[in-house]
Parts: C-alpha cells; sequence; structure tokens
C-alpha cells in the first residue's frame, strides 16, 4: 500500500493522458467514433484515478460510486443515446474530477514530503483542473447551445472533445481563436479559466520546482 501511494500521480498522470493524448490519436487512426474513444478513456481514467488517489475508506467509497455511476450511464448512453442520461454521466464525471482535484491538491500544497511524485501531482491538478472546466463548458452548450462558435455540427460526435481542446487553450491564454465564447456564462468562465490557469502556473508549479530544486541541491547549507 505504501509503494503504491508514492507513486500514485505517476498511474493518474498517464490515465489523463490517455484521455488528452491517445484518445485523439487512436480515433485519427482508427477511424472509431470519437465519442465512444473518449468515454472508454475517461471512464479508464476514473478507475485509475479512484485506485491511485484515494486512500481514505470514506473518500474510495464515494469515488467508487460516481465511477459506478458514470461507467452505468455511459454504457446506458452508447447503446442507447438520451440527453438526460448523458447529462448524469457528466455529472457524475464532473463531481469525480472535483473530488479527485481537492484531494490531489490538498496533498501538493500541504504534504511535508517534496519528491518527484509531488511535482507530478501539480501536472495532475492542472489537468484535472482543465478537464473540469471542459465538463462545464459542456453543460453550458448542452442547455445554452449558442454559447460557441466555431465548433464543429454536433452530428460529429466531437463536441466534447472540441470543448476540452477550447478549454485548455483558454487556460494557457493561447487564444486561436477557431473557438469563441458568444455567451455571457461562457465568456464568464473563459476568463476565469484564464485566470486560473495562469495564476496556477506562474505560482503553484514555480513554487514546486523551487522546493524541489534546493531540497535535492547537493552544495545547500
Amino acid at each position: 500500500m505504501a509503494r503504491r501511494r508514492q507513486a500514485n500521480f505517476g498511474y493518474l498522470l498517464i490515465g489523463l493522458l490517455i484521455v488528452l493524448i491517445a484518445g485523439p490519436i487512436f480515433h485519427d487512426f482508427t477511424h472509431q467514433s470519437l465519442i465512444v474513444v473518449s468515454q472508454v478513456a475517461f471512464s479508464a481514467t476514473l478507475i485509475v484515478g479512484i485506485w491511485s488517489l484515494m486512500d481514505s475508506r470514506g473518500w474510495f467509497w464515494t469515488g467508487l460510486a460516481l465511477v459506478v455511476a458514470e461507467i452505468i450511464c455511459t454504457i446506458i448512453s452508447l447503446i442507447r443515446p438520451s440527453p438526460v442520461i448523458e447529462t448524469l454521466s457528466m455529472l457524475a464525471a464532473l463531481a469525480f474530477c472535483i473530488l479527485s482535484l481537492g484531494i490531489a491538491l490538498r496533498y501538493v500544497l500541504f504534504d511535508r514530503r517534496m519528491d518527484l511524485n509531488r511535482l507530478i501531482g501539480g501536472i495532475c491538478v492542472y489537468l484535472l483542473l482543465g478537464v473540469a472546466i471542459g465538463i462545464l463548458n459542456m453543460f453550458i452548450y448542452r442547455f445554452i447551445p449558442d454559447s460557441f462558435s466555431g465548433l464543429p455540427d454536433s452530428t460529429s460526435g466531437s463536441i466534447g472533445m472540441n470543448l476540452l481542446y477550447y478549454s485548455f487553450v483558454t487556460m494557457t491564454t493561447l487564444g486561436y481563436g477557431d473557438i469563441t465564447p458568444d455567451g455571457s456564462l461562457a465568456r464568464v468562465l473563459a476568463y476565469l479559466a484564464a485566470i486560473a490557469g495562469q495564476f496556477y502556473i506562474a505560482i503553484l508549479v514555480g513554487t514546486l520546482v523551487g522546493m524541489y530544486l534546493s531540497q535535492n541541491n547537493p552544495d545547500k547549507e
């Protein structure tokens, strides 16, 4: 158990990278439905997250309930698409992301040890934040479809991945301009995402790297 905890963020990082990178690449080379690929990859990441992060029994069972709910809703929506089921699936995924984000952030901010796992945890927090913002943008699109310009036709099944891409582009303030927020709520979330993304990179990650280098500097006094 101790060994697993020491490497927990490594497992979570691999799961998140599968969703953000391997999923789209797999879709491009196999031409499988992007929504199927992304749903399967995200469900796998939830399982990895609960296995690697939640060592507390209470949080473990809470996370497990959310994972099971998300997987059941995903299976039902793939067999028989339903807006209600898809919304429930997104709610479960968002709740799990927020729960994982809180656990990871608590470790990154308050753990006394400064090691590579903590640095990886800092990366995981940033990626989890981007995924959570992406899901929030999906909610906005579901209930206010005219909130975004530049999205492809909803029948392509790639709305979720495009909004996830848009969320990370906004967090980094890169702003390609291919997808833009038109609605008031979408714009509020856009500038909050930009502030959160830049603040996190500038303050928290910089501090973690500085602490890691200082602790492992053989010439320190």
